[in-house]
């Protein structure tokens, strides 16, 4: 991993999303609006403070551990009526890469049950190999709408205008609840500046059961023709009206690529939240 081109850190998700393997743009979350679609917020009256950790490991292709770096992830939340909006931060290390990234996120309801959100982020990224550093802003915009209480869908467009981090990506998603306690999600996208869509195309999705009344199995699975990489996400969570505790473990595999010298590796993750509602 020489440069900024081939040396690529991989976008902060929530415990929750971990579990899902980063399915849930139609979901209504709170503090995931800071990351994923900043649109569900919007559907809270409640605010909160979240608080992350995350350990990972890196193999190569031969499955030797080449690295275990942490991540850290806060978010404060605010869900209101009129204007909702998160303030977030975010450490990663991964790879050759070191991420620090501030962002702040603002939404507000079109219609009773259709809500839009907006997020700015400003992030330096470090190469530590190369002591090459760059700065730069990303947008989001999402939508989200509540088709009723079983069923909703959501629309969300990252780094709109082809920022630095080369992230831009389209991706819709829907969701329901069979049975009350069983949901489905799946999320599509694909960058859409991309010569050829066809191969950078995201497909996604999760399943969760509720279990006890306070308790939540999470499974997910993903792949992203983009960045040649596959996985799957399990997760447990214990929620209360005020405390929320999960857990979430997430396998990621890199497929080779001879063009430019990538040998295949693989990242697994071990991420622990909790957050205070009020």
């Amino acid at each position: 991993m020489s440069n900024f081109a081939h040396a690529r850190i991989h976008e902060f998700e929530t415990t929750h999303l971990k579990s899902t393997a980063g399915t849930g743009v139609s979901s209504i979350l709170a503090e995931e609006a800071a990351f994923l679609n900043p649109a569900s917020l919007s559907f809270f009256n409640n605010g909160s403070v979240y608080f992350q950790r995350d350990m990972l490991q890196l193999k190569d292709d031969k499955g030797n551990i080449v690295q275990k770096p942490k991540s850290t992830g806060v978010v404060l939340a605010d869900g209101n009526a009129s204007l909702s909006g998160t303030v977030s931060y975010v450490h990663q290390e991964e790879g050759a890469i070191k991420r620090s990234r501030w962002g702040a996120s603002a939404s507000a309801p079109l219609n009773p049950g259709s809500a839009f959100g907006f997020s700015m982020r400003k992030t330096k990224d470090e190469n530590t190999l190369t002591n090459k550093k760059i700065d730069y802003y990303q947008s989001v915009f999402g939508v989200t709408h509540s088709i009723d209480t079983q069923s909703s869908v959501g629309v969300v467009v990252y780094d709109a205008f082809k920022s630095k981090g080369q992230a831009t990506k389209a991706i819709v998603g829907a969701q329901h609840v069979f049975v009350d306690y069983i949901t489905i999600g799946l999320d599509f996208g694909a960058n859409y500046t991309a010569e050829e869509i066809s191969e950078s195309l995201l497909y996604r999705g999760s399943v969760q059961v509720r279990v006890l009344d306070d308790f939540y199995l999470r499974f997910g699975a993903f792949k992203d023709k983009e960045h040649d990489e596959k996985g799957n996400g399990f997760g447990l969570a214990w929620i209360q009206p005020r405390l929320a505790l999960e857990f979430a473990l997430k396998n990621t595999t890199q497929d080779a690529d001879t063009t430019i010298n990538r040998t295949e590796s693989k990242v697994k993750e071990m991420s622990f939240a909790a957050s205070l509602r009020f």
